[in-house]
């Protein structure tokens, strides 16, 4: 059987293996509750930090004309919304990436729960062929290396035909290898295994893990969208407050076009 290649010397191996599937099922569980947070906040979220960074920047506009006039100069619109951009580069990359992740979490791959069964078998098959932590030879050997790659991107993106593929393609790279002399020796395996439960642990105590208790709670899930949508109000009046602050600079004598990029 390809899932029984790898020979191994350590007593306790199979505990090993067996804590490292669980640990990388409650990773892809914990991607799984991002996409669903994503698909149900990701939107108001997005919109939200949308009207923060206009805020931020109508502040800093106006920071910026005023510590021009202080200093009695006159305002180089060129200079200004050159420094103004510069100082709104890291905000827009972070909305940028916020609708990116939106447009990934709403586009995923919907897939039946007999799907799900097969995926999870066949990645487990393979986990324990080429699993760098299982089969040291995946990090020495490029092409192994480059299926286990292929093979974690399908997992976590539900690709079932991806995986299929990926399990044809290493049965020949493990034979062209020669699979018969892989034999493993893994050290300090007590250790690995305490750290790798640790992990499995400190994985479901946090954020994304956390959102399946959220999003399984109608009421906290409405709470949390009047609660976005609150602090959504109250930066659209503090903008209003900004806008406010620009029409009295403005009326007191100083030069200014109003332009908003």
């Amino acid at each position: 059987m390809m899932d029984e290649i790898i020979k191994v010397k350590n007593e306790g191996y199979a505990e090993y293996e067996e804590v490292l599937l669980e640990r990388d099922n409650v990773r892809k569980e914990a991607l799984h509750w991002k996409m669903e947070y994503t698909r149900e906040f990701g939107k108001l979220i997005a919109d939200l930090f949308e009207m923060k960074i206009t805020c931020i920047k109508k502040k800093k506009i106006i920071t910026y004309c005023q510590a021009e006039v202080n200093k009695g100069k006159d305002i180089d619109h060129d200079a200004m919304f050159a420094y103004i951009n510069q100082e709104m580069q890291e905000y827009n990359r972070q909305l940028q990436q916020m609708i990116d992740e939106n447009e990934a979490a709403n586009s995923g791959r919907q897939i039946s729960t007999s799907a799900a069964t097969k995926i999870k078998k066949i990645y487990h098959r393979l986990a324990k062929m080429l699993h760098p932590d299982i089969n040291p030879k995946t990090d020495e050997i490029p092409e192994l290396k480059r299926l286990w790659h292929m093979i974690v991107v399908s997992y976590n993106a539900n690709d079932l035909e991806e995986l299929e593929t990926a399990e044809v393609l290493v049965k020949k790279a493990l034979e062209e290898v020669g699979w018969e002399n892989i034999v493993v020796e893994i050290d300090n395996l007590p250790e690995k295994i305490q750290r790798v439960r640790d992990e499995i642990i400190e994985i479901k105590g946090e954020d994304p893990y956390q959102y399946k208790f959220l999003l399984s709670d109608y009421e906290a899930v409405q709470e949390k969208k009047e609660a976005l949508q609150k602090e959504m109000q109250e930066y659209m009046d503090y903008e209003k407050e900004l806008d406010t602050m620009m029409e009295q600079f403005l009326s007191s004598g100083v030069s200014f076009k109003w332009t908003m990029d």
